[in-house]
């Protein structure tokens, strides 16, 4: 029995990784990272499409979804408009979050030199 101390009667169920193993994973996982393509911006009859689908779900909720243009940002964002009182429910994202969005881009601009 004393000489047991050091043995361990139960078998490891996890073994330690090997730096060799991890280079193996890696290498796995990076052509799925590189098979992502980067956003490409949406036009303008895809976005009707989408607006059209969406519309036809949300017709029981008596709403409908628009696309507006920020002209600072150059980008789209939803309202959601319900369709009796002409009245915005909801914007995604905010129009403030967008508008403090492009005075920030606009302040950081000062700091840095676009010119470079």
């Amino acid at each position: 029995m004393v000489d047991r101390i050091g043995e361990s009667t139960i078998p490891a169920i996890a073994k330690p990784i090997e730096a060799n193993e991890t280079k193996a994973v890696e290498a796995e996982q990076k052509p799925a990272a590189e098979a992502a393509e980067p956003s490409t911006p949406v036009r303008g009859e895809e976005l009707q499409k989408f607006a059209d689908q969406v519309n036809t779900f949300l017709q029981p909720t008596q709403t409908h979804v628009q696309f507006e243009y920020h002209d600072e940002l150059q980008e789209y964002y939803a309202v959601i408009v319900d369709n009796n009182s002409d009245e915005i429910i909801k914007e995604i994202p905010s129009k403030k979050i967008l508008d403090m969005y492009a005075a920030m881009t606009e302040f950081m601009g000062l700091f840095v030199d676009k010119k470079a």
